[in-house]
């Protein structure tokens, strides 16, 4: 079910990346990372709103550079197994395409990254859209 609420910065959730997907644009039901301020990611009126969102890869890159952020399997629950942000795949998405993470028994996360890895997110996206 999509989200009905207005995700903030560093959230964690689920995308459908497969809606009028268009190829080599990055694809499956993964991971992603909310990286616009929540100040963007508002409704508008009474359809879904939208925000930007970097998604998240369990395939290790083949030739890794700083737009290719890791993270340790473990250090957040929703991140169960080693993944990179693939920062040249940031996207604007529909909140229609979003949906909590499921976590077991009947609940979701409502996870973020810390500020730390969020700062690492935002130096793999200067790389990635050749920001100084």
């Amino acid at each position: 079910m999509p989200i009905n609420f207005v995700p903030e910065r560093g959230r964690i959730l689920i995308c459908d990346y497969d809606m009028a997907r268009v190829s080599p644009e990055i694809d499956k039901v993964r991971r992603a990372v909310v990286v616009s301020p929540r100040s963007y990611n508002h409704r508008h009126g009474a359809g879904p709103g939208r925000c930007l969102v970097v998604p998240f890869s369990a395939t290790a890159p083949h030739a890794a550079t700083p737009a290719d952020v890791p993270f340790a399997a473990g250090k957040y629950e929703t991140l169960t197994v080693d993944t990179w942000a693939v920062c040249t795949a940031i996207m604007n998405v529909s909140h229609s395409r979003l949906t909590r993470v499921f976590i077991g028994h009947g609940n979701y996360s409502g996870e973020s990254l810390d500020a730390n890895d969020l700062k690492k997110v935002e130096e793999g996206l200067k790389h990635a859209l050749g920001f100084p």
